[in-house]
C-alpha cells in the first residue's frame, strides 16, 4: 500500500538533534506518532509509526535504546530496522510529528487503554504501511527474526525456574486496622512540586506529587523516585518542598491519638479555633488538660 498523502498532509514536522532530542516538549499522554528520513530529494521517504499511553517516555526509550543499541538487540526489544536506520543515518536525518492524541482520561481500565490505542496504531499502519517498521501488525512480534543471542540469552532467563499456568488467589482478606492506617499516615509528609523546562523556564506548581502525576499522566511512583533519586525520568527539571503541616494530637500521658494532614482539619475536628492550635503548638502546653499538639512527629511516648 502507498504512502496516504492525506493522512501525512497536516502533521507539524520537530527537527531533531544529533543526540536524538526533539525541539519541543512532550507530555506523557496517548498519542500515535511518526518519525521520518529523508536524506535527499532523491532518496524516498521512509516512516516508523508507533504508539503510546506516554508519549514523553516513548520519546526517551528510543534515545536510550540507540545509546544502548547492543542491550536492546541482545534483549529483543524495540525495533532494528528503525534503530539502524538511525545509527547509519544519524538523528539529524530524522522529523518526528504526532499522528493524533488520544483521550485515555476516560478510560479506567489499563487493558483498555492499550487496546484503543492499538486499534488506532493498527489504522496508521495499514494506511500509511511505514518501512521502517519490521512489524505490520501492532504490538505483535510477527516479522521479527530473532538471532542466536537472544535464543540463548533467552534460554539462560528461563533456567530453572518453573512456569505456573494459573494465578494463584489468596482467599483471606487483608485486614488494615486504625493502628496501622494511623503509622503510616504519621509516616507521610506533604510535598510541594514545581517543575521547569531544561532552560529552567518555571512551568507549573502542584500541592502534592498525586497531583503532580496526574497532569503528566504517570504513576505516582514516577514522581516519587525523582523525589529520592533526583533523576528526571524525561526533559523536565523538578524542584521539591517537603510540607510539614500535618498535626499530631497526643492525650495527656503523650499517646498519639490522630494525626490529621493540617491545623485546618485539626481545628475541624475539635472544633476549636485554628489560631488556638497554632498558640498551643508554638508554647508547648497542655490544651484543656486533654491534648498536646505538634507539627512534627514527638519521641517522648
Amino acid at each position: 500500500m502507498k504512502d496516504n498523502a492525506l493522512l501525512l498532509k497536516n502533521i507539524i514536522w520537530y527537527d531533531i538533534d544529533k543526540n536524538g532530542y526533539i525541539n519541543k516538549c512532550f507530555k506523557n499522554e496517548g498519542a500515535i506518532y511518526i518519525y521520518k528520513r529523508n536524506l535527499s530529494l532523491y532518496d524516498k521517504t521512509r516512516y516508523y509509526v508507533g504508539s503510546s499511553v506516554r508519549l514523553a517516555n516513548r520519546i526517551n526509550t528510543h534515545r536510550w535504546c540507540i545509546i544502548n543499541y547492543n542491550k536492546c538487540i541482545e534483549r529483543g526489544s524495540g525495533s532494528p530496522i528503525f534503530y539502524r536506520s538511525i545509527l547509519k543515518h544519524s538523528w539529524y536525518n530524522f522529523k518526528f510529528g504526532v499522528l493524533e492524541y488520544i483521550d485515555l482520561s476516560k478510560i479506567m481500565n489499563t487493558k483498555q487503554k492499550r487496546k484503543t490505542l492499538l486499534d488506532k496504531e493498527q489504522y496508521y499502519l495499514n494506511s500509511i504501511n511505514p518501512s521502517l517498521n519490521v512489524c505490520k501488525i501492532a504490538d505483535s512480534p510477527l516479522g521479527i527474526k530473532r538471532n542466536t543471542i537472544f535464543s540463548v540469552n533467552l534460554s539462560k532467563s528461563r533456567r530453572g525456574k518453573s512456569i505456573r499456568s494459573a494465578v494463584r488467589i489468596c482467599t483471606t482478606p487483608k485486614v488494615v486496622t486504625n493502628e496501622t492506617r494511623l503509622k503510616i499516615s504519621s509516616r507521610c509528609q506533604g510535598v510541594n512540586v514545581k517543575v521547569f523546562d531544561k532552560s529552567n523556564n518555571f512551568i507549573k506548581e502542584f500541592p502534592t506529587i498525586t497531583s503532580a502525576a496526574l497532569y503528566f499522566g504517570v504513576n505516582t511512583k514516577t514522581i516519587s523516585m525523582i523525589f529520592k533519586t533526583g533523576k528526571s525520568y524525561d526533559d523536565y527539571i523538578y524542584k521539591f518542598e517537603v510540607k510539614y503541616n500535618r498535626i499530631w494530637v497526643y492525650d495527656i500521658k503523650y499517646k498519639l491519638i490522630k494525626v490529621l494532614d493540617s491545623i485546618k482539619k485539626t481545628s475541624i475536628w475539635l472544633n476549636i479555633p485554628e489560631s488556638t492550635i497554632s498558640d498551643y503548638i508554638k508554647s508547648n502546653k497542655l490544651y484543656k488538660n486533654k491534648y498536646y499538639f505538634k507539627n512534627i512527629e514527638t519521641t517522648n511516648i
